[in-house]
């Protein structure tokens, strides 16, 4: 009996938010390697706002068309190989989709495509040691720059890259203020991760709460949301100050081809205005272009977890079926926490 791979595909154009009817199931055959190609059965999947933008436009990865697998980044074993650089049972880190099993070419951009440093588990490969970690890390070296007593504040700080940016700060000596989803997500922020205060973007005045516990005004500001959290913080931020913009989830469920990903809604005329006199640019960095310093990233990242210094939380849904439901409604009706990933498989 042919051995089948299941997959989800994208199915039909997104107009709107996103819905079931935008991914459709299929099984085929699984595929055979050829030269320099290895085939890969995927165990972890990861879920991340940038899989919404897949849609629209070049994220990570060239825009997805009508009938491709869904993309993602996931954590995959080796089942075959015919590629020198990998052998069976190597653990791979790639955008091996949503699908049981994946080829890999040989010719694949080597930063998109490596083999997993032994020694730890899934879920830290995909998150804190994968993309988001590394989006923190690099953003703060090359933006961030802190300095001991300086006031941070971070947006989608309850999500994979902002809980590890809020605590890589306060391991820099900073003062840490982030944004959450709801006071059970603000409170989690500062009894269980350590940030010194959060503030709820979901309340009545999250400006005027951000300004009052900000009196001197906003250092370094990590910015992953755009709409009301940029809103509340651009007018704290002082001349000068860092600005690290690595995404504007705020707007991802409504951006279309022709409505493209951007702080534009975000920055009103005065908040231009503010900008300008105070200097203030928002920088964003793609973390593949630090693809030589990856290792040793990985390597100060997974010492500051092996000292209990840094924390990775992450919220796993089990079952490949899972899969679209899950990126659909990615906040779990408010109980997902740090990174989010569908286990295929252990």
């Amino acid at each position: 009996m042919t051995k089948l791979n299941r997959q989800w595909i994208y199915a039909r154009p997104v107009t709107g938010e996103l819905a079931m009817e935008n991914f459709a199931y299929r099984q085929v055959p699984v595929p055979v390697p050829g030269q320099g190609q290895v085939l890969v059965r995927n165990r972890l999947v990861s879920l991340d706002p940038a899989n919404r933008t897949y849609f629209v436009m070049q994220n990570y990865r060239p825009k997805l068309e009508l009938g491709d697998v869904m993309a993602s980044f996931a954590i995959g074993e080796v089942i075959e190989s015919r590629d020198r650089r990998f052998k069976t049972g190597d653990l791979i880190h790639a955008d091996l989709g949503w699908q049981d099993y994946a080829i890999l070419n040989s010719y694949e951009r080597s930063e998109y495509v490596y083999k997993c440093t032994q020694g730890h588990s899934d879920e830290d490969l995909i998150g804190v040691l994968g993309v988001t970690g590394l989006t923190a890390y690099f953003g703060l070296q090359e933006v961030g720059k802190l300095q001991a007593g300086e006031t941070v504040v971070v947006g989608g700080a309850t999500g994979a890259c902002g809980v590890i940016i809020g605590q890589l700060a306060k391991l820099a000596g900073c003062r840490v203020i982030g944004f959450g989803g709801g006071p059970d997500k603000c409170q989690w922020l500062v009894d269980e991760i350590g940030f010194d205060a959060a503030i709820d973007y979901k309340g009545n005045d999250p400006a005027g709460d951000l300004a009052h516990i900000c009196p001197e005004g906003v250092d370094f500001f990590s910015d992953a949301v755009g709409g009301i959290v940029t809103q509340s913080t651009l007018p704290l931020m002082k001349k000068n100050a860092r600005w690290y913009h690595y995404g504007n989830v705020s707007t991802y469920d409504r951006a279309t081809t022709d409505s493209p990903v951007d702080l534009g809604e975000a920055l009103t005329a005065t908040l231009r205005n503010i900008c300008e006199e105070r200097n203030l640019r928002p920088r964003f960095l793609l973390v593949f272009d630090y693809y030589c310093q990856r290792k040793s990233a990985e390597k100060v990242l997974a010492g500051l977890l092996k000292s209990g210094q840094l924390k990775a939380p992450t919220t796993i849904v089990d079952g490949f079926e899972k899969l679209p439901e899950t990126l659909i409604h990615g906040t779990l009706q408010g109980n997902r926490y740090g990174k989010l990933n569908v286990r295929l498989r252990r």
